[in-house]
C-alpha cells in the first residue's frame, strides 16, 4: 500500500485489500443490551484523530516502527510508541507490502494501533477514507455502507461492519435493507473472543427472515434470560418483537412481563426493549405497546416504576418536556403520565 504527498490512499498492483449504543443513557438505567460501553471503531478513531499514519518495521531498528505513509498531521521519526512484536515481524516478512495503521487522539495525545493493511484490507480502507468527511453528518449513509459488509468475504470486514452497526441508533438499523443470515449469526453468538459482538448479533437476528424455528429460539432465550437474569435478556426481547411484531409483543406480555418474582433488572430489560420499539416502531406497534403497558402498570407498582423511568427517558431523549416526578404520587399514575408524554414522539415514517 502506498500514499501520495497529501495522504490519499492509492492502489498498487500487488496490493488489495463497534453510549448511545442501543441504550437510553441515564445513570440510573444501565443498558439492557450491552452491559458495557462499545469500543471505538476504526472509523471513530480515524474521524477524531489529528494524525493518521502507516508504518512498517524499521530496516535499521527491527523492533521499532518506521512511518511509510502520512494520511493526516505531521510526525517525526521514532514518534510511534510501539515495539514491533514477533507476530508482526513474521507477518511483515510474509507480506512485504503490508503496513500497520496508527492514529493519534488529539485530546489524550495517545496513539492507537488500529489494523494491518494488507492486500485484503486496502480497497476497503480506501473506500472508508474517502467517505469519512461525508459520514460526519450522515450516520444513515455510514450505517448503510457497513450494513452491506455483513457478508463480506473477509472476516475483518465483517467484524468491522458489526462494530459499526453496534453504534447505530436502533431506528437507523430498522431503516436499512439488511440482509441477515440467522444461522450464521447464531453460530457466532458464543465465540469467546467476540463476546463484545454478541449484543449486536442478537439484535440483527430480529431482521432475519421470520421462521417458526427462529421465533422459538428467541422465545427460549428470553425465558432463559429471565430465569438466570442474563445480561442479554433485553437484546433477545428486542429482537423477538422486531421479528414477530405484535405477535411477539403479546407473547412477551402474556408470558413474562408481569412476573411477581421479577427483579428490577429483569423488569428494566423487558421494558427497555418495549420502550425502544415504542420510539422506533410504527403506529400499530406503538398502540399495542401502549395498551399492554397501560393495562399492567395499574396492577404492578414495581413494573409501573420501571415504565415511568424508561418512558420518561425516551421522551427526554426525544426533546420532550417530562413532568418532574412527585415522590408521593402513585407509581401507576407516574407510568401513565410518562406513556402519555411519549405519545408525542414522532412516528416512524
Amino acid at each position: 500500500m502506498a500514499f501520495d504527498r497529501v495522504g490519499n490512499i492509492r492502489a498498487i498492483s500487488i496490493g488489495r485489500l463497534a453510549l448511545f449504543g442501543m441504550c437510553f443513557a441515564t445513570a440510573a438505567l444501565p443498558c439492557a443490551f450491552h452491559g458495557y460501553e462499545p469500543k471505538p471503531t476504526i472509523v471513530e478513531r480515524l474521524m477524531r484523530a489529528d494524525t493518521v499514519v502507516l508504518a512498517r518495521p524499521s530496516e535499521s531498528t527491527p523492533f521499532a516502527f518506521s512511518i511509510t505513509g502520512q494520511l493526516r498531521g505531521e510526525t517525526s521519526a521514532g514518534s510511534l510508541p510501539f515495539l514491533v512484536d514477533s507476530t508482526t515481524r513474521r507477518l511483515m516478512r510474509l507480506k512485504p507490502h503490508a503496513t500497520v495503521l496508527f492514529t493519534r487522539d488529539p485530546e489524550t495525545e495517545v496513539w492507537h494501533r488500529l489494523v494491518t493493511v494488507d492486500a485484503a484490507f486496502e480497497p476497503l480502507l480506501q473506500r472508508i477514507w474517502e467517505a469519512l468527511s461525508s459520514w460526519q453528518n450522515d450516520p444513515v449513509a455510514r450505517a448503510t455502507f457497513f450494513g452491506e459488509l455483513l457478508h463480506h468475504p473477509h472476516r475483518r470486514a465483517r467484524e468491522l461492519a458489526l462494530r459499526e452497526l453496534d453504534l447505530a441508533d436502533y431506528a437507523t438499523l430498522q431503516a436499512l435493507d439488511l440482509q441477515v443470515e440467522a444461522d450464521t449469526l447464531r453460530a457466532q453468538l458464543d465465540i469467546p473472543s467476540q463476546m463484545d459482538l454478541r449484543a449486536i448479533r442478537i439484535l440483527l437476528l430480529g431482521f432475519s427472515q421470520p421462521t417458526t424455528e427462529l421465533s422459538g429460539f428467541l422465545k427460549a432465550k428470553v425465558t432463559q434470560g429471565i430465569a438466570h437474569e442474563n445480561d442479554m435478556l433485553g437484546a433477545y426481547a428486542l429482537s423477538l418483537v422486531e421479528l414477530d411484531g405484535e405477535r411477539g409483543l403479546r407473547w412477551l406480555a402474556e408470558t413474562h412481563l408481569s412476573g411477581s418474582n421479577h427483579t428490577y433488572n429483569t423488569h428494566s430489560a423487558l421494558v427497555q426493549a418495549l420502550a425502544m420499539h415504542f420510539r422506533a416502531g410504527d403506529a400499530d406497534l406503538r398502540k399495542a405497546i401502549e395498551d399492554v403497558l397501560t393495562a399492567r402498570v395499574l396492577f404492578d407498582p414495581e413494573l409501573a416504576y420501571v415504565v415511568s423511568l424508561q418512558f420518561s427517558a425516551i421522551a427526554a431523549n426525544a426533546g420532550l418536556d417530562v413532568p418532574e416526578s412527585d415522590l408521593d404520587e402513585d407509581p401507576s399514575l407516574e407510568a401513565l403520565k410518562a406513556i402519555e408524554v411519549s405519545r408525542l414522539i414522532p412516528l416512524k415514517k
